[in-house]
């Protein structure tokens, strides 16, 4: 598989107003010097701060930069869904704007889809942090009943910080579920996938 052209970057926000400026900084410095042409799709979710007046400065600033303003707050998958519309580039990489996601592993993921794959997931590991007992173990009894209950494996600590081929990104967008539940639905689709922990 040959190296993509385009990247879009799709970015669900939803009242990160005090952090985007640092978050775009950091997610800019990891992507300086990657060979593609970028875009970066910012969707604020009906923000009640001033996630959209940060918005319109970075846009300002930088031309890579789109702001997707939904009229309330629908969620996050809804948001995700609105960028992944919105993407024309050859590869698309989700990531969440409140700073979780760490842009760093994008290089590696690039990499891994030059390597053959559609579909680069990533994984949550915890290594034992304090303070996390409680969300390991609602996480791990999520995991496992939804597995228990329908036919699609979704990975353990599976996270919405991934990368998508043009063709699995046009894959998803054909399947009608108005609930999307992307995890699941990036699994369902049958392309071929690495997870990154």
């Amino acid at each position: 598989m040959t190296s993509p052209r385009t990247l879009d970057v799709v970015i669900p926000v939803f009242n990160e107003g005090d952090s985007l400026q640092g978050f775009h900084a950091r997610l800019a410095c990891a992507i300086a010097g990657l060979p593609h042409s970028i875009r970066f799709l910012y969707v604020d979710d009906g923000s009640s701060d001033n996630s959209g007046e940060v918005l319109m400065q970075l846009a300002a600033a930088d031309d890579r930069v789109h702001a997707i303003n939904l009229s309330r707050n629908f969620g996050h998958q809804a948001a995700l869904s609105a960028g992944l519309d919105a993407c024309t580039a050859d590869v698309v990489i989700t990531l969440d704007g409140d700073g979780e996601h760490p842009p760093d592993l994008i290089a590696e993921m690039l990499r891994l889809f030059d390597s053959g794959y559609d579909i680069v997931h990533t994984q949550r590991v915890d290594r034992g942090r304090s303070g996390f007992f409680l969300k390991n173990l609602t996480s791990r009894g999520f995991y496992w009943t939804i597995n228990r209950l329908g036919e699609t494996r979704i990975a353990e600590g599976s996270a919405d910080f991934r990368l998508m081929s043009r063709e699995a990104v046009n894959a998803l967008r054909q399947l009608p579920e108005y609930h999307r539940f992307y995890r699941g639905m990036v699994q369902w689709i049958g392309f071929s996938s690495v997870i990154l922990p």
